[in-house]
């Protein structure tokens, strides 16, 4: 079951991680930073602590790790699980909440490898306390996150048994 922050916060996950690439033919082309500021602004609080990796990072820092699972792809799909959320300070709605879950993104890149198109998957579970007024904005965000390679699978050789020739 979903709540208002919790689909929120599956919304702006979306928005920072994976960009809309599609290019409308009607409409000017997107710029890829000015549409990431916005989206930033729009998730966090202008103090927000935020910790990557158990590692103090400020706003800009972690807008660059942002933006670098952004870059270079040619498609990114977030996949938002198993996300709760939780009152702080015993159920006072304008204290804030607490979303916690997994996010997984998997992107796909522009080349090939054999035949496939080449993609990694980036694992990230959080914690984000969420205030709700006037609009909801993460004011903390504990993160930690991991890239994997996607298996490639190759033909394996065949042994050959001597004796069958």
């Amino acid at each position: 079951m979903s709540s208002p922050l919790t689909d929120w916060t599956k919304a702006q996950f979306s928005a920072l991680y994976a960009p809309t690439n599609v290019q409308d033919p009607e409409h000017a082309p997107v710029d890829q930073a000015a549409q990431l500021q916005t989206d930033f602004d729009a998730t966090f609080s202008p103090d927000a602590d935020i910790r990557l990796n158990h590692t103090v990072v400020d706003r800009e820092k972690f807008k660059e790790f942002v933006k670098s699972r952004r870059s270079l792809t040619a498609q990114v799909e977030c996949r938002p699980e198993d996300l709760i959320e939780t009152p702080v300070e015993g159920g006072n709605a304008e204290a804030g909440s607490i979303v916690a879950g997994k996010v997984t993104l998997v992107r796909t890149y522009p080349f090939r490898i054999r035949a496939a198109a080449a993609k990694t998957s980036t694992v990230i579970i959080f914690s984000a306390k969420i205030q709700p007024n006037p609009k909801p904005q993460i004011v903390q965000l504990f993160q930690t996150s991991v890239d994997k390679s996607f298996q490639i699978n190759l033909p394996t050789a065949r042994h050959v048994d001597a004796s069958e020739l």
